[in-house]
């Protein structure tokens, strides 16, 4: 008998697991048998379900940016995407203490393996926001407009992730910030 995939939450809660030996250790370093540990799985599940170390960490990715995706789709119709998309960050980050949040990131900035996984999550996030962003500039989904607001949207995540990690800032801050700089005088109709 073939054995069912693990669900969301499993997988997610292998990759907390996985990220806190990983901030622990500031890197990516932490051996497998180290995350099996730390995990409880087996080191053979371990590798079925991710293709790489670092790739254990994309659960945890994925989840954020679609509570990003979920936070934005929430926000009030009025609002310009640009309030939208701040107010959506900030929401979508209040799962981990901003300082829990400083760093985990901070980890993953500092480590190249860990950090093309993040990126390669933060690429996919457009196709997880395009509905909600289309919706809130009145665009259809794979309009060139709404692919660039997407692009807004992420850019913002990671600017205020950036500067969460660098000047302490708190997730509220760093938007606030980095949203401003972004949308000055940008509107979307």
């Amino acid at each position: 008998m073939a054995r069912r995939p693990p669900g969301t939450a499993t997988l997610l809660g292998i990759a907390r697991a996985c990220a806190d030996v990983f901030v622990a250790a500031g890197d990516s370093s932490p051996t497998v048998a180290t995350l099996v540990a730390a995990s409880g799985v087996s080191e053979r599940s371990f590798h079925r379900y991710f293709p790489t170390k670092p790739d254990c960490l994309r659960p945890l990715f994925d989840d954020g940016n679609a509570a990003y995706a979920a936070a934005l789709a929430a926000q009030p119709a009025d609002l310009p995407l640009g309030e939208a998309v701040t107010r959506a960050f900030v929401a979508a980050n209040h799962t981990m203490s901003d300082a829990d949040s400083r760093a985990f990131m901070r980890t993953v900035f500092g480590d190249l393996a860990l950090r093309r996984v993040w990126l390669e999550a933060s690429y996919a996030t457009a196709a997880v926001l395009r509905p909600a962003v289309a919706a809130r500039i009145g665009a259809p989904e794979h309009a060139v407009a709404t692919t660039v607001a997407c692009g807004q949207a992420i850019v913002l995540a990671i600017s205020a992730l950036a500067h969460m990690v660098e000047d302490g800032l708190t997730a509220h801050e760093a938007a606030a910030a980095a949203g401003a700089a972004l949308f000055a005088g940008v509107r979307h109709e």
